[in-house]
């Protein structure tokens, strides 16, 4: 059965609410377990083909003769309701199935495999059975979806409490309290994350702050060691250089980055030996770390 209702829904942008003439389907035809016919919002759906094969119905609760509201707090898929239309013996059907094909598979998996299987499946058809009835009674308290919403656990959107307006819902002023509560606990919410994002960004600052002032308080020392005379790492030879304006050669840097172990001012450094490749001249980088030497003996 479909019948056109005007449809309140909130917009793509997510606050904006709306209204349009749509035609609905009523649940009961594709799952017979809901009673619209004793309900008090019966529940229809509008049938929706996504671009990958699957199919959607979005939920909207009747709430007079011509008005429905769109029910956000909850969705189907096509799985969905083969799953809730499922029987007890269905399940079991399923799962004893599965369990046989897994014993006709693998004939020779161990004896303590197969007791496993035995052991799961009859687990899963309880489980089965129990995410069956949640998802059931779940949607069977959308029947009375005013009282549904009373609760003070759902949210409440402007365009659900344009819909109970239209309909001049007893319930109407209760609702718009409830939803102002509920725009007040987000703005809350928004605040207490915001103060939280800001309160870690300070901190990961702190962080890169203290660590930046150990890196050169660091290369300070590596600068007094060069200043003396010891060798130090070819990379922090790079890095002086740049801090004191000394210009270097880019294979230069490739050098004393990948190729230079350590190096001093006076000619002398250890190298990393890279096999099958040719040792390359290290030239630059005596006179790169002479000249970071010299400058360091001035300054």
């Amino acid at each position: 059965m479909t019948k056109k209702f005007w449809c309140h829904y909130i917009g793509s942008d997510g606050n904006t609410p709306k209204r349009r003439n749509m035609e609905l389907t009523n649940l009961s035809e594709v799952l017979p377990v809901i009673d619209n016919e004793h309900a008090k919002t019966p529940i229809w759906f509008e049938r929706e083909e996504q671009s990958y094969g699957r199919v959607y119905y979005h939920l909207y609760a009747q709430l007079s003769d011509n008005v429905a509201v769109f029910i956000m707090q909850v969705g189907l898929s096509d799985s969905d309701i083969k799953i809730l239309s499922e029987t007890d013996a269905d399940i079991e059907a399923r799962c004893n199935k599965s369990l046989e094909r897994f014993m006709t598979d693998y004939p020779k998996a161990s004896e303590e495999r197969k007791a496993q299987e035995r052991e799961y499946w009859p687990k899963r058809i309880e489980d089965d059975k129990k995410s069956r009835d949640y998802g059931i009674e779940r949607l069977k308290a959308l029947l009375d979806y005013g009282d549904f919403l009373l609760n003070g656990k759902a949210w409440i959107s402007a365009a659900t409490l344009r819909a109970f307006e239209e309909v001049k819902s007893p319930i109407y002023l209760v609702l718009e309290h409830l939803r102002k509560l509920g725009l007040e606990k987000r703005e809350e919410e928004r605040k207490r994350r915001q103060e939280e994002h800001k309160q870690h960004m300070e901190e990961e600052a702190r962080k890169k702050a203290e660590a930046e002032a150990k890196e050169q308080e660091r290369l300070n020392q590596e600068a007094d060691n060069f200043r003396n005379g010891e060798m130090i790492a070819g990379e922090d030879v790079v890095t002086l250089c740049r801090r004191y304006g000394i210009a270097i050669h880019l294979r230069t840097v490739h050098n004393l980055q990948q190729v230079i172990h350590e190096i001093n001012g006076k000619g002398n450094c250890t190298y990393y030996k890279q096999r099958g490749k040719r040792m390359p001249t290290l030239d630059g980088c005596y006179i790169t770390a002479r000249k970071l030497y010299d400058y360091l003996q001035n300054h």
